[in-house]
């Protein structure tokens, strides 16, 4: 058993799927923060692998395309295969396959995959991707109520992952993370701990994040807003 799986796709590889950075990025920045990480990328990242692996780790995280669907068990994640439907990690077959009962918390880094394309008027519920890993016996979700950029995903994942990576519980990490977004802490670079940690694996891949996250932050200030945390926490 690891501490961490990371499954990242780019995607590219099918029609209607853009190739996006933002995945890989992660995954080489949160094998730098624990000590025990299983990583799978690209063409290994097959829903059939992932269902199978998701089971041995403490803390999942996902980071692929968001796909929604008016049908909310079509709704899924995007990873490898051969067409659109061998590629999706879809809610109704993590329920059919899913066994989460010793994952402590999943993380769905993606677009959209805490809400639901609902027809009509309807009560935003429980419905999302996240539900059906909470119902396999996953604790606690970590997801998104609406699209969230390349370099938006890199940051949050590494401060959340930099807390995890020096024991902080799933609810500590998350509040942490959400305060260092809210209040713009990149701003003043860290000297120390966890918020070093990641903005020092940051600084490897994408140097002049800084910037650019201040670019994204005039265009839409709420953008931490769009992460939230469901289950046990």
């Amino acid at each position: 058993m690891v501490e961490v799986l990371v499954v990242a796709h780019g995607g590219g590889h099918l029609p209607g799927l853009e190739r996006i950075g933002g995945p890989l990025c992660e995954a080489h920045v949160i094998a730098g923060l624990h000590d025990s990480v299983e990583v799978v990328t690209q063409q290994e990242a097959t829903p059939a692998r992932a269902l199978f692996m998701m089971p041995m780790a403490r803390i999942v995280h996902v980071a692929a395309h968001g796909l929604t669907h008016p049908n909310r068990w079509a709704a899924g994640l995007a990873l490898h295969g051969g067409s659109l439907g061998e590629a999706t990690l879809t809610s109704s077959g993590i329920l059919a396959e899913g066994v989460f009962s010793s994952v402590d918390l999943v993380v769905l880094n993606a677009c959209r995959t805490g809400t639901h394309q609902g027809t009509g008027r309807t009560v935003q519920t429980l419905r999302s991707i996240e539900s059906a890993f909470l119902a396999r016996g996953a604790k606690a979700v970590i997801s998104t109520l609406w699209d969230i950029t390349d370099l938006q995903g890199v940051v949050f994942s590494a401060v959340l992952h930099a807390h995890l990576g020096v024991g902080a519980d799933s609810h500590t990490a998350y509040t942490e993370t959400i305060r260092y977004l809210r209040g713009h802490r990149w701003r003043a670079s860290s000297e120390r701990g966890p918020v070093f940690a990641a903005e020092s694996a940051i600084d490897t891949i994408l140097p002049d994040w800084r910037s650019h996250l201040d670019r994204q932050v005039t265009e839409n200030p709420l953008f931490w807003a769009a992460f939230k945390i469901t289950g046990v926490v």
